[in-house]
Parts: C-alpha cells; sequence; structure tokens
C-alpha cells in the first residue's frame, strides 16, 4: 500500500510513493523550516558517491552546519527540524556528521542495499517510522515547551533549597573625575 517499484539505469527497489510522501507533506502543518531541511536531506543523497569506506553509501555525511548553509537557516531551526525528523522516525544519526534517511521511506541504492540499510536501521535500532496527522508537529513542539519549562522551574527549586548565602558586595570606590583642560 503506497509503495511502489522505481528502477532506472542506476537505482530499482520498493520506496514509498513520491506521490504519497508529497501529499503526506503537503497535509501537515510543519514550520516551512523543517520540510526545506527534509528535502535538502533527501537530495543530499548521492546513488553515485562510491563505497570507499563500509556502509557509506546509503548514509549522507552531512553536519547541521552544512545543512544550514545548505538551507540558509539558523541553528536553532535546522536543530528543531532534524530533531522532529528523528523523533517521527523518518531519519536517524548513524554517527556524527553521518544520518541515514529513513530506508522504508527514501532509498538511493538498489533493491539489495535497500535491505542492508533496512537490516542497519533495525540493527541500530532506528526509531518505528509515524506518519504524524497534520497536528503533530505543533503538539509535539508543546509537548517539548512543556518538558523545558518543568526542567527549568526543577532546576530553579533545587537553586533555592541549596540555600546560597550570597556574598557580601563591596561598595564601588567613587570614580575619578576627569581634569578640566
Amino acid at each position: 500500500m503506497g509503495r511502489e517499484f522505481a528502477a532506472s539505469e542506476q537505482l530499482s527497489g520498493y520506496v514509498l510513493a513520491a506521490r504519497l510522501q508529497m501529499d503526506i507533506l503537503g497535509s501537515l502543518k510543519l514550520p516551512p523550516s523543517w520540510y526545506q531541511v527534509w528535502l535538502k536531506l533527501v537530495a543530499a543523497q548521492d546513488p553515485t558517491r562510491k563505497a570507499t569506506a563500509p556502509q557509506v553509501r546509503g548514509y549522507i555525511p552531512i553536519t547541521q552546519r552544512l545543512l544550514q548553509e545548505r538551507c540558509m537557516l539558523s541553528s536553532p531551526s535546522v536543530s528543531e527540524a532534524t530533531q522532529w525528523w528523528s523523533h517521527v522516525g523518518w531519519m536517524r544519526t548513524a554517527r556524527r556528521g553521518v544520518v541515514q534517511l529513513n530506508p522504508w521511506l527514501t532509498v538511493a541504492g538498489t533493491s539489495e542495499e535497500q535491505k542492508q540499510w533496512q537490516t542497519d536501521w533495525i540493527e541500530a535500532g532506528g526509531p518505528d517510522c509515524l506518519i504524524p496527522n497534520p497536528e503533530y508537529p505543533a503538539q509535539w513542539r508543546a509537548e517539548r515547551a512543556q518538558v523545558k519549562f518543568e526542567a527549568k522551574a526543577a532546576r530553579d527549586a533545587e537553586r533555592r533549597a541549596q540555600k546560597v548565602v550570597p556574598l557580601a558586595r563591596r561598595p564601588k570606590p567613587p570614580g575619578r573625575k576627569a581634569a578640566s583642560a
């Protein structure tokens, strides 16, 4: 359901129908920056890159800084977007500076490579893929804001409970007046 076989000279395999994926993305009330980061990640897949190290193909060597440059976005915008895509299981961080897009959603490789990348995803404990409802991005942001608020309140309460005695401040010495000329 929703999957189609894609074949070309370089690629073949089952992928989520691009039309269906675009329909899902178009239905979500996503901040434009999140959508932009996803598109740049998909575009960064390079099926022609030769494997110079094990498991290089199927993984995207990209840092948040490079995503910032490609998307022309701020660091917090890129960070929030990548956290969102990881949360819904559309991508995972394989290691520092290397991400893997969910191989059930998008693959720039052969069917055999797709099977291998699916195995890698499962073995790495990659998150289950969610197809979120249109309101879920706002709910996710609200939940994150609530967690941050509660963590800050706990830190503040801990500081108050420590009963730290402030040091007495010494008064500033009087300033000198500039000599008149």
